[in-house]
């Protein structure tokens, strides 16, 4: 009679919790449902920029001119291409050629452009005055990318020079001249499926002096564009999503069905003697610096055997008496000796009840051979 049996006190605490686990269990099954649908029956979404179709738009620049002077190093009528120094005693003229074109596999633009030559006098900078002249304007339109936007001017280098000698007549040497060929071209239409309408500026600087004209780097444009999607791919549940939400669905079920069923079977009830074993159980807790385990003595010993109705109360007794409770762990039974009187509280569950009620002033050993 070490205490009470494992399964009384676990049926105990579910009768005690019972409403706490029933309500647990029903919690963890909406749990797994809710997961299980998110999981199962709406499943997450990715969405992904994804580029279908991308394209370039580019300008440049392409300059020459024709040797109209003989020279021991350039003939008579020969064209040079994209020097940066031409000889103003060899050649009368700068040729200039703009080119607009784009890499769209699909789609045309029109492409509107004008080429001017301007001056413009600068200090530092600040730019003191300028003034434009128009070279050429073209239209393409329909442009795909199979094609491009050419447009070619001619710059008079002895115009030039007269338009800077009268500038400089009219208002005198103050900064420096600056003179530059610009091209606007004016884009629309639609690359790659998608709308466009842009304006594009690029520049051809070039400087001269009376043996040279020079020409500088340019500024042109290289544009890229691209054209995007938004698509959207299921992303299926990892296994332990999967598994781990009908898992926790099962598990809530089957502890709201085992509890009720335990309830109603009758399982986790218990009966009187079970209770009154259980509160002897808690109370031997209680007063456990009390109690001291032993053997039963022969009652023989003592001139008068005294029942006590419970442990509480034999506890009280040796508390009264100075003395400590022994406990026979085997008969299930616990006293107290005192001078010529034993107290005694026999466990409901005890194997030797009937003996120490009804036949104290025998010995196990002389009871057995009664009932023989």
């Amino acid at each position: 009679m070490s205490g009470v049996d494992r399964s009384i006190r676990v049926r105990a605490f579910l009768d005690q919790w019972f409403a706490v686990f029933l309500l647990a269990a029903i919690l963890v099954a909406a749990v797994g449902g809710w997961w299980s649908v998110q999981v199962h029956a709406t499943p997450e979404v990715e969405r992904e920029e994804v580029t279908v179709s991308q394209w370039s738009e580019t300008t440049s620049f392409e300059h020459s001119s024709v040797i109209v002077n003989e020279s021991l190093v350039f003939n008579e009528s020969e064209r040079v291409e994209n020097r940066p120094v031409y000889y103003v005693r060899l050649s009368d003229e700068l040729d200039v050629t703009y080119v607009y074109e784009h890499t769209a596999e699909e789609g045309s633009v029109n492409v509107t452009t004008d080429m001017r030559l301007l001056y413009r006098g600068v200090e530092g900078e600040d730019v003191l005055w300028q003034f434009s002249e128009p070279l050429a304007s073209e239209r393409t339109t329909g442009l795909t990318a199979d094609g491009n936007h050419t447009v070619t001017a001619t710059v008079v280098i002895e115009d030039v020079f007269e338009n800077i000698n009268t500038v400089e007549q009219q208002l005198g040497t103050a900064g420096s001249i600056e003179i530059q060929i610009v091209s606007s071209s004016t884009v629309e239409g639609t690359l790659g499926g998608e709308s466009v309408s842009s304006t594009y500026e690029s520049t051809m600087p070039i400087t001269v002096n009376p043996q040279t004209f020079r020409v500088l780097e340019t500024s042109t444009i290289d544009e890229s564009g691209q054209r995007t999607d938004t698509i959207e791919r299921r992303v299926e549940p990892s296994t332990a999503e999967a598994f781990g939400s009908l898992l926790l669905v099962l598990v809530g079920i089957g502890g709201v069905g085992g509890l009720l069923a335990a309830r109603g079977s009758g399982y986790i009830d218990l009966s009187a003697d079970e209770r009154e074993l259980l509160e002897i159980h808690q109370q031997e807790q209680e007063f456990s610096e009390w109690i001291t385990r032993g053997t039963f003595p022969s009652e023989r010993d003592y001139e008068a055997t005294i029942l006590v109705d419970d442990l509480e109360g034999l506890v009280d007794v040796a508390i009264d008496t100075n003395k400590r409770v022994i406990k026979d762990e085997q008969l299930g039974v616990s006293t107290v000796l005192d001078g010529d009187y034993i107290y005694v509280f026999v466990r409901p569950d005890s194997p030797a009840e009937d003996w120490l009620v009804n036949y104290a002033d025998m010995t196990m050993d002389e009871f057995d051979q009664f009932q023989a």
